[in-house]
């Protein structure tokens, strides 16, 4: 015969889990300080990431735009279009640009300023790039020397420039060459904590192309503004995260934990993901 089995000790009852002040304050500062820190993750990698997609998109659209030779180059062109390629052979460049130099526009590549006219063209086109953030095209914008080349490939075929200056906003005034046309690069300086704008100018080497574009531009095109074109989005994508978060505690508080954040851990990274997204549209284009 089987021993008889020893009667289980009955255990304590758990506590309950006593909410105070400290206790929300404490939860609270965890909180904010983990969201940062994963913004600041999205920043300087997640970014980088969405960059590179948008990049290969850009480019699977200005393919097909030039192959049927349909590449805007002259009038009014929506924002966000793809309008050729920048080439800085000497730091290791290759970047669509697009229309438009807003933080909207310049988190998926260089943007044209609108009131400036398309490379190769008479005047002067100016291209805003960022310098550490989603993907950084420019990040090295400060090691271009006069003498070196950039190349751009536009709808209306390739253009040479060669860099004449480089130069930060706070330097001293110099004078430049007066030209037909002129390509100026633009981003912040320094990169991380930007305090002016570095500047890199360069000269058409050859024969320009008659204006055809540029159109009025406004104050979110303008180098190292923020934009405020997401703020409704990113409310709203605040308020999902908020709404996703509160179902899941509850849903955690009555059912099996880890069930629970298994499945909703991707829900909250994918709003989570938006939310930053369109957080980091606030921050300066150039940044």
């Amino acid at each position: 015969m089987s021993a008889p089995r020893r009667p289980r000790k009955a255990r304590p009852p758990r506590k309950p889990f006593e909410v105070t002040g400290a206790t929300v304050v404490a939860f609270g500062l965890i909180t904010l300080t983990l969201l940062l820190a994963a913004f600041g993750l999205y920043l300087f990698v997640g970014s980088g990431l969405a960059a590179n997609r948008s990049q290969d998109v850009l480019y699977q659209q200005l393919d097909e735009t030039l192959a049927q030779a349909t590449v805007p180059v002259a009038g009014v062109i929506p924002d966000g279009t793809p309008l050729g390629i920048v080439e800085i052979p000497r730091i290791g460049v290759e970047q669509v640009f697009v229309e438009g130099s807003a933080s909207e526009q310049t988190i998926g590549g260089p943007g044209l300023e609108p009131d400036s006219v398309l490379p190769g063209q008479t005047g002067v086109s100016v291209l805003v790039g960022r310098r550490a953030t989603f993907g950084a095209p420019f990040r090295n914008l400060d090691q271009l020397e006069p003498g070196d080349r950039i190349l751009v490939t536009t709808g209306q075929g390739q253009f040479t420039y060669v860099v004449d200056l480089v130069r930060t906003t706070d330097a001293p005034a110099t004078e430049i060459e007066q030209v037909p046309a002129r390509l100026t690069l633009i981003t912040s300086d320094p990169a991380i904590t930007p305090s002016r704008s570095l500047t890199v100018t360069a000269q058409l080497d050859g024969t320009a192309q008659p204006a055809s574009t540029g159109t009025a531009a406004t104050a979110d095109d303008a180098p190292g503004a923020g934009s405020s074109g997401r703020g409704v989005a990113l409310l709203l994508w605040a308020q999902l995260l908020l709404l996703v978060t509160a179902l899941v505690t509850w849903g955690a508080l009555r059912f099996d934990v880890r069930a629970v954040w298994i499945g909703a851990v991707p829900v909250l990274l994918a709003i989570l993901w938006n939310v930053f997204e369109n957080l980091a549209v606030l921050l300066p284009n150039t940044l």
